[in-house]
């Protein structure tokens, strides 16, 4: 469980020159740390501070800008019943809402996970992202306890490599001897179309209004289609080709949009590299390049910008446009250090994993709406960055690597991105988003309007600076990622305090209250705790 929040404050003023924590001999000399209040300005989206499945109490903590209801499960999802099925992910059953909540019985008829989902949303404030099935099946019954209808199942095929424990019927469609077993989507599934999702989408509207009036704000068109034919083979054993993404895309999401018109749609939505490149029925196995027999049918283009080619050429005939955010899906494939976040924007850094490419996963986004449907916004519905093990001590790493990424988003001006929560991440992560969205305890919050930030080492220690437009107080995030004390000058310029900042000061427990500063017009000298955040809230 969460540990309670707790605020300890140290009221002495520290010195105008020099911050300490510990004998100043032990700090080691650090990068040099520049912010520029007039310079570099550009509104920073509310919306990249969004999480999956966020709990109810960390979302009113949070005030959480918006929640994705999404992953595996939701390509399969059956609104007008409540259930949806496991897919690869576990035994390719069908498992109704109520069967994963303990206050919730079916014998009273089915229960609706996702009107508690948004009425959650509601509760905190929250814009919900819904995931709106796209693969053309999903589940067809949710029975409330088991035997469970499963796609695969003993009765049909009894030499399987492994079964349910907890349903023994329910297997993992792999033959004893290697090999797969036959799929037939209608085992466990039944068949949709758009209007399946335009219905839902009406549903919604009738029971909490249209997007513009509160209602769900922002809709997803499927899940990781390129993943469909492994984690979904049991309802969609072929692979996805360009073709079918497109017309799917296309009739969903004008499903979606002709029901609620102010609804925003994002879309691609995959999984990772190498299907940013080419789809499912490419061989992928050694790489995509422009001569993978389904990306050479469409001239060689990646997927991802032939797709948004695609949209853009249907706005123009239709006067329509369906795509409002690009979307994809991103985690760290490998290496165990801070310099994962390097991926997300610099152009110099060779990922470490099997990738072994020079990602800029941003700007890339960014040349790929630019070349292909400007005016696309950009999203992340699915992140992840988290590296290594917590029985390792990498807790605490993934949280400065979280509070790094989301200063990165920041700087980038990336539209949206919800995380998603994996078991190596520990409870610490938290403690990144509060930094910026509950740093006080009281909602404080981390600016809305970027300034310019530089760090002579941004792999040492990162530094990221906002101004808040309430009240004009500059806020600047400053990351050691290292594993000792460094002191750092931090240059400013362009920023007028008007009294004393306040330093806001996390090293793995709670986010603490360490003191006021003084701050002189041209800056100062601090010293940075071994991996800790540093908040400079500085009033104007």
């Amino acid at each position: 469980m969460r540990r309670a929040w707790t605020l300890f404050v140290i009221p002495a003023v520290l010195a105008a020159v020099v911050v300490v924590s510990g004998p100043a001999f032990a700090a080691s000399p650090g990068p040099t740390l520049s912010v520029d209040g007039g310079a570099d300005h550009h509104p920073i989206s509310p919306y990249i501070y969004g999480m999956n499945f966020a709990s109810a109490g960390l979302a009113k903590q949070l005030d959480l800008p918006v929640d994705r209801w999404g992953g595996n499960s939701t390509d399969t999802y059956n609104w007008k019943i409540g259930s949806s099925n496991t897919g690869n992910d576990y035994y390719f059953e069908n498992i109704p809402d109520c069967f994963d909540a303990p206050t919730y019985t079916c014998d009273d008829g089915p229960k609706y996970g996702y009107r508690a989902f948004v009425q959650k949303d509601r509760s905190a404030g929250a814009a919900t992202l819904m995931t709106v099935p796209m693969m053309g099946w999903v589940a067809k019954d949710g029975k409330p306890n088991h035997p469970f209808t499963c796609g695969f199942p003993r009765s049909v095929f009894p030499n399987q490599s492994s079964f349910d424990p907890y349903d023994t019927n329910c297997g993992n469609g792999r033959q004893a001897g290697g090999g797969l077993v036959p799929s037939n989507p209608a085992r466990d599934g039944v068949q949709i179309g758009p209007s399946f999702d335009g219905d839902w989408v009406a549903k919604l509207k009738s029971l909490y209004g249209s997007a513009a009036t509160g209602g769900v704000r922002f809709y997803e068109l499927g899940n990781e289609p390129a993943l469909w034919n492994s984690t979904h083979r049991d309802m969609h054993p072929g692979p996805e080709t360009y073709d079918e993404l497109w017309q799917k895309s296309r009739d969903y999401g004008a499903a979606v949009k002709a029901a609620d018109p102010t609804a925003k749609v994002l879309g691609f939505s995959e999984w990772g590299w190498p299907n940013y490149f080419c789809s499912a029925a490419d061989d992928t196995s050694d790489g995509c390049s422009p001569d993978d027999a389904d990306r050479k049918q469409h001239g060689g283009a990646p997927i991802v910008e032939w797709f948004l080619r695609k949209m853009r050429d249907y706005q123009q005939a239709h006067g329509k446009r369906l795509l409002d955010y690009l979307d994809l899906h991103y985690y760290a494939q490998g290496g165990n250090t801070t310099d994962v976040t390097r991926s997300l924007w610099d152009p110099t850094y060779t990922d470490p994993s099997w990738i072994g490419e020079k990602i800029r996963l941003i700007p890339r986004m960014k040349q790929w709406v630019a070349q292909d449907y400007p005016g696309t916004r950009l999203s992340l519905s699915e992140y992840n960055l988290s590296v290594g093990d917590l029985s390792a001590g990498d807790a605490k790493k993934n949280a400065l690597i979280q509070a790094d990424v989301l200063g990165i988003f920041a700087r980038e001006g990336l539209d949206m991105a919800t995380r998603w929560d994996m078991w190596n991440d520990g409870d610490l992560i938290d403690d990144a988003f509060r930094v910026y969205r509950n740093y006080n305890g009281s909602h404080g919050k981390f600016g809305n309007t970027w300034v310019r930030s530089v760090s002579g080492n941004q792999a040492k220690l990162a530094v990221y600076a906002a101004r808040r437009s309430g009240d004009g107080t500059y806020t600047i995030l400053v990351i050691n990622k290292t594993s000792g004390d460094l002191q750092s000058p931090l240059n400013l310029s362009g920023i007028s305090a008007s009294g004393q900042a306040q330093i806001w000061r996390w090293t793995g427990g709670a986010i603490n209250h360490v003191g006021n500063r003084s701050v002189p017009a041209g800056g100062f000298t601090a010293t940075y705790p071994a991996r800790s955040l540093t908040l400079y809230v500085i009033p104007d």
